[in-house]
């Protein structure tokens, strides 16, 4: 569903780090809260060719920040509704679970086509 999303980001107290990114779907929301811990990692590891992380270290590294919520406003709808960082996670949760079973379809329509 077509839908309008504000991502409000505070890592730490200090106010003026406080930042807001805008999305037209959840999948990209979702995307873009991997996408700042896979920055905070590569930053951290700078060395590393390729870093793997869980969906656990992720949500860990969430609630270590100050703040992270949403501000959701559905197609035709003129108020948004705030959701919390367990609702960030729970769409996080769900697109990863989505992207496991269509690599696991995958991965079984390649070994019966070698079968």
């Amino acid at each position: 569903m077509p839908c309008t999303i504000l991502l409000l980001v505070q890592p730490d107290e200090r106010l003026g780090k406080r930042t807001y990114f805008r999305f037209q779907s959840i999948e990209d929301l979702v995307d873009r809260v991997c996408a700042i811990y896979e920055g905070l990692l590569q930053r951290k590891y700078p060395g590393m060719p390729v870093i793997h992380y869980d969906i656990a270290e992720l949500f860990d590294f969430m609630d270590e920040l100050k703040d992270i919520v949403c501000l959701v406003q559905q197609e035709g709808a003129s108020e948004y509704v705030p959701r919390n960082t367990q609702w960030i996670k729970e769409q996080i949760f769900v697109k990863l679970n989505t992207l496991k079973k269509e690599q696991a379809k995958k991965d079984r329509e390649y070994s019966e086509e070698d079968a």
